[in-house]
């Protein structure tokens, strides 16, 4: 270089440290330049005769092509140096390594060149890859020195040839970018493969900014740095097991599994917290979960991070949850992740056959004296109001942890935005309801209640038993762990009420009213869609509409419930023991069933008799006598709707005997009839509607029984 002088390491500074990495790369530069300087020196692509120097990279030569034909096979640069070159090159090496031994900080190369465990040589290979990083014009200078404009990057070849060590030869050097190892996970997998030394995104992340930013589906947890996302209300047990764990020695796998939002990662998290570590949280349920994983075993190593990987369950052609597989769990411990204990979250138990020892802690569902706990904390100083107490949302919202915090969070930021001092008590129930995945409606219909205790005309009796069933939700803490029922009583403690009655008599209206009374959702069951003529299918349909009815904490209503709740019949044929089977098993599902079910029938005589013994409460419903009538009508009639003086209850109500569905229809369609003609709704449209109402049920009324308002029918 006759024009040019090289710059130089910087000697006079060898007797302090490093201040920044950028001082140390700067030092690395001036070392690196003279490497390729040398190997620019005694490395000869064209014979000396060629006068196409300048055409390199983009034609080859016939003079180019004889001389490299000819020309012997390659040595690394450390067996061309002279005596001179190599003692410039080690005084140089020898300097960077002394300023390093007085830097007191540790930088994010020198921190991956640590935890990957890398040798000089591979070292090498990473700064050589950096420096076309930080600076370009490197980029030139190894498209010149491969004879390649468009080769950009170093090859794994002209890595060897700069930084093949004394008394080693090119082919051994150049198989290891042909491994699957920690120092070949640094570089970009196609590029490499391609040929080209290429850094891959992760790692030119932390050796600019000495951590990894969160990618989908990984995230970086610091212990000592941040806090959890909220306090450990529950499982201090389970806690306190991860503790013992995490100070064994040696390399552990600790499988938690729980459902979802149970807790799992939550409880890692609290584990960092308290000993100060790291983990790489690494989400696997892409569709190329190895290729996540080994960039989550990557990122973990060069973090010094745990690495907790999660969602890996499968599914089988139904959906049907599957647990995580054997291989792909075995494809991350063969990444060989850094730190000795690596987590794997399930919610199902992990049983596989791993290298490493392996332990399961499994988080149970929580009990209603947890969920109480967790709607205090999470409710924090907002009150509940209307009433509403957090046993009894506990009882009725079998809630992970997260489902709890997620609705409590909810309803206080909304009751916060309506300028509420308390949540109240339909808005708290709703965003529970928020937090119910379920697939229910797939097999029965949402119904939304309308109806409240006013709308209900029945004996005083029958309403009380209504009142006093809502209660056994209501109260349900205070009976069954309060007082202590719950050791007496560990089987059946859901609620089941039947109604019977004729058809019209209110049955749906107060399921309705029920459903209101205690805030909850109600689903009414498609018989159609559960009764099959396939042996076997019915028993599923009725699994699966309870499996369901658990997850989404809501009413289910049977109508017409004869239908599958008849009586066992005497044995004839393969049918009526199949049928003997779907009866047997509905009734095990009910006993086990610890929500609400309500069941309505017109034919209470058809009921299995013991289908009747597990029935919490049974109300029937009468037919409606003239007074009870007369408060029907009076209750259809809404208070905006303009009525007419001339109105007589009590003589519909005494001359039309009719249950309370149609009242409703009389009320509905005397309603039209006034709107059609302009008019208050009158005695004279609400006895047209009864007649026609009769007249469907093919009732004749002879026009002389209806006395003084017989000339109403007129209009």
């Amino acid at each position: 270089m006759e024009e040019y002088d090289l710059r130089d390491v910087a000697y006079e500074k060898m007797g302090r440290g490093y201040d920044t990495q950028w001082d140390l790369m700067d030092d690395l530069f001036a070392w690196l330049d003279l490497r390729l300087y040398y190997f620019y020196k005694h490395h000869q692509w064209l014979g000396p005769k060629n006068d196409m120097r300048n055409m390199m990279g983009l034609v080859v030569s016939r003079e180019e092509f004889e001389h490299n034909l000819a020309k012997a096979a390659q040595l690394g640069l450390s067996a061309q140096l002279s005596g001179e070159e190599a003692a410039q090159l080690e005084a140089s090496r020898t300097a960077i390594q002394a300023r390093l031994d007085r830097t007191e900080g540790e930088f994010p190369l020198l921190r991956l060149f640590c935890r990957c465990g890398l040798d000089r040589f591979e070292q090498d290979c990473v700064a050589l890859a950096y420096a076309g990083v930080l600076d370009q014009k490197y980029e030139k200078l190894f498209a010149y020195l491969q004879d390649d404009i468009t080769r950009k990057a170093p090859s794994p070849a002209l890595a060897v040839q700069l930084f093949l060590p004394l008394e080693h030869n090119m082919e051994e050097y150049l198989s290891r970018f042909s491994r699957r190892d920690t120092f070949t996970s640094l570089f970009d997998r196609e590029r490499l493969a391609a040929g080209q030394l290429v850094l891959c995104p992760t790692v030119l992340e932390f050796l600019s900014t000495g951590t990894v930013a969160p990618l989908p589906g990984l995230r970086l947890f610091d212990g000592a740095a941040e806090a959890p996302s909220g306090p450990l209300v529950i499982g201090q047990e389970a806690a306190r097991r991860l503790d013992l764990l995490f100070q064994e020695p040696g390399e552990w796998v600790i499988c938690i599994t729980g459902g979802p939002g149970s807790g799992k990662r939550f409880q890692v998290e609290h584990l960092m917290a308290r000993t100060g570590q790291r983990c790489v949280f690494l989400s696997l349920d892409g569709q190329k979960p190895e290729e996540l994983a080994r960039e989550g075993v990557l990122a973990a190593r060069l973090t010094g991070a745990c690495l907790c990987c999660g969602h890996m369950e499968g599914r089988d052609g139904e959906g049907k949850l599957l647990p995580p597989e054997e291989k792909l769990l075995q494809t991350i411990l063969d990444l060989e992740p850094a730190h000795e204990k690596v987590f794997f979250l399930s919610q199902l138990p992990i049983r596989a056959r791993l290298d490493r020892l392996s332990v399961e802690l499994e988080l149970p569902d929580t009990t209603e004296d947890e969920r109480i706990d967790l709607f205090r904390a999470f409710l924090g100083d907002t009150p509940l109001g209307d009433g509403l107490t957090v046993e009894e949302l506990a009882s009725k919202f079998r809630f992970s942890p997260r489902q709890v915090e997620l609705a409590c969070r909810q309803a206080v930021g909304l009751a916060r935005l309506d300028g509420e001092k308390a949540v109240p008590s339909r808005e708290m129930h709703q965003c529970c309801y928020h937090q119910v995945v379920h697939k229910l409606g797939d097999l029965a219909t949402p119904v939304r209640p309308a109806f409240h205790w006013d709308d209900v005309v029945m004996p005083a009796d029958q309403k009380r038993l209504l009142q006093h069933a809502c209660g056994h939700i209501k109260f349900r803490h205070r009976v069954y762990s309060d007082w202590g029922f719950d050791k007496k009583v560990t089987y059946g403690r859901g609620l089941s009420i039947l109604f019977a009655g004729a058809p019209g008599t209110g049955k749906t209206m107060c399921a309705q009213v029920i459903a209101n009374e205690l805030n909850m959702e109600m689903y009414k069951i498609n018989i159609s869609q559960i009764v099959s003529k396939y042996i076997g299918e019915t028993e599923k349909n009725l699994q699966a509409v309870f499996t369901e009815a658990k997850k989404s904490n809501c009413i289910l209503f049977f109508d017409e419930c004869d239908a599958i709740f008849g009586k066992r019949s005497e044995v004839k044929d393969a049918h009526d023991r199949n049928a003997n089977v779907e009866v047997a098993y509905l009734l095990q599902q009910i006993e086990e069933h610890d929500r609400v079910c309500i069941m309505a029938t017109n034919l209470i005589g058809n009921i299995d008799a013991a289908f009747m013994r597990r029935i919490t409460y049974v109300v029937h419903f009468p037919f409606p006598d003239p007074a009870m009538r007369e408060e029907i009508y009076r209750r259809t009639i809404p208070k905006k709707a303009p009525v007419s003086g001339d109105v007589d209850w009590a003589f519909l109500a005494e001359k039309f005997e009719l249950s309370g569905g149609h009242i409703k229809n009389i009320v509905l369609s005397a309603a039209f009839l006034a709107a059609l003609e302009d008019q208050p709704i009158g005695m004279s449209q609400l006895l047209r509607a009864a007649v026609g109402e009769l007249k469907k049920n093919e009732i004749v009324v002879v026009r002389e029984e209806l006395r003084e308002y017989a000339d109403l029918l007129d209009g």
